[in-house]
């Protein structure tokens, strides 16, 4: 993609409101880490596992309408067109993702969370995105991504118990 400007975009700091309203969205992630394993009713164990499954595949369609609003900034001809495409794979792999449920589902939700922040990081780099969202992203994505895990462990260990 085309580097828009030499200039970063924006000043160092992320605006209050996105750093409080970005880890406010973590709290689901955590919640449902931590719910299969507080909860000893296996059904409700699996209800939350899945309802965390759920949250992460909407966060996930969130950050591709993060891509779609850089593909209709300053970009032109095919940059334009590959930026409206990798939009759309986000919420693509979250759809894929709860067809898959279980870990198979959690794991792709992982690794499509983990893309999606080396795709924001590169987009800061480029010149698309302001200078504080790569760190927002990265600590948002790093939050998000252990909590899944712990998420994908707790049901394997509460269900198979």
């Amino acid at each position: 993609m085309t580097i828009l400007s030499d200039q970063p975009i924006g000043n160092d700091s992320a605006p209050l409101a996105a750093v409080v309203l970005g880890w406010a969205g973590v709290v689901p992630f955590v919640v449902g880490a931590i719910g299969p394993m507080a909860i000893s009713d296996v059904g409700v164990a699996a209800f939350i596992a899945f309802a965390t499954s759920v949250y992460g595949a909407l966060v996930l369609s969130f950050l591709g309408g993060i891509r779609w609003g850089m593909a209709m900034g300053p970009l032109y001809g095919s940059e334009r067109t590959q930026g409206f495409v990798i939009s759309i794979l986000p919420p693509v792999a979250a759809w894929v993702s709860l067809i898959l449920s279980g870990f198979e589902g959690q794991a792709l939700l992982i690794v499509a969370f983990l893309l999606q922040a080396w795709l924001d990081v590169r987009a800061v780099g480029e010149g698309r995105a302001p200078v504080w969202f790569a760190p927002l992203r990265i600590r948002l994505t790093a939050a998000a991504v252990v909590a899944l895990i712990v998420t994908a462990i707790a049901e394997m260990v509460v269900l198979s118990g």
